[in-house]
């Protein structure tokens, strides 16, 4: 897993994770770094922060994630990975509307 903070100009976050079968992207973040989620846009868990990177509505900066190089349309909470998969979540500009 990546995490590339992007305009938060934080250092990237590089980790491999071993998880249990039937885990979720949002299930693999959790394991490794803080979190903050809120329900909204019909998710139970809205991805808002990560280690403290806020969702910036006002500028339009949020997180995405993507899965092997693509991008999704499943919610976080609902992606089922598999082995050998590489998530990474990225702060985007533009990405919150």
């Amino acid at each position: 897993m990546t995490i590339d903070f992007g305009p938060a100009e934080r250092s990237p976050f590089e980790v491999v994770v071993t998880v249990q079968e039937k885990s979720t992207v949002l299930d693999v973040l959790l394991q490794r770094l803080p979190v903050t989620t809120y329900p909204r846009y019909g998710m139970d868990h809205f991805v808002e922060a990560i280690d403290g990177v806020k969702t910036d509505f006002v500028n339009d900066r949020g997180w995405r994630f993507e899965v092997n190089g693509r991008g999704s349309n499943v919610p976080a909470e609902r992606y089922l990975v598999k082995h050998g998969d590489w998530i990474k979540w990225q702060y985007h500009a533009g990405s919150c509307r």
